[in-house]
């Protein structure tokens, strides 16, 4: 039993060192920035996503990949917890397309979904670096008006990149949550509504 016990043990030990060992293929916020376009703040930012191979593999396969884009804004404040004025999202879909050897990025913007091939906003690429390209860069989403924003308060800005894993199809969905080849997501980059953004947070 006490054998048993400390296979356990090692063998848990010897996962922990592989998992925390294994390459990071994790996407990048690489820049951010808020800007004032007439009364109306709007988000611009670029973002380095990176595809290990076992995730090129089931691309090349037919297997869809998904990633939402996240931004919040929020009101700090000093007694209660920060108070939320903006939580949107837009969701990027990723395929590929043996027939046609091509790769077609579905982008729904936000309020709305991807429910199936046509809808969203659609663009066809020959390659995948052109593919990734086209989801990189982020401008002029809209965010807040001007007159949201009190100049006593302070305000900040948060935006994360999610590979959507629970879009895998099922079989893939245990592999994906402990293969670290599936860790595909950016960690969370926050900053002040009128500050340079710094990144800080879980991937």
């Amino acid at each position: 039993m006490h054998a048993l016990a400390s296979n356990k043990a090692f063998l848990l030990i010897g996962w922990l060192v592989w998992l925390l060992s294994a390459p990071a293929y994790a996407t990048e916020i690489k820049q951010a920035q808020i800007s004032l376009r007439g009364d109306r703040y709007v988000l611009s930012a670029d973002i380095d996503y990176q595809l290990s191979e076992t995730a090129k593999e089931a691309l090349q396969n037919g297997v869809p990949l998904f990633w939402s884009v996240h931004v919040k804004v929020a009101q700090q404040r000093t007694i209660l917890w920060a108070k939320t004025l903006l939580d949107t999202s837009i969701r990027y879909r990723l395929q590929y397309h043996a027939l046609l050897n091509m790769y077609r990025v579905v982008i729904a913007q936000p309020g709305s979904q991807i429910t199936t091939e046509k809808s969203g906003d659609s663009h066809n690429f020959s390659t995948l670096s052109a593919a990734l390209d086209s989801m990189a860069n982020l401008r002029n989403l809209p965010l807040l008006d001007k007159s949201d924003i009190k100049p006593e308060k302070q305000y900040f800005v948060q935006i994360k990149a999610q590979f959507e894993r629970d879009a895998l199809p099922l079989p893939l969905r245990p592999i994906a949550y402990t293969n670290p080849q599936w860790y595909l997501s950016s960690d969370w980059t926050v900053w002040s509504l009128l500050s340079v953004p710094n990144t800080q947070g879980k991937p």
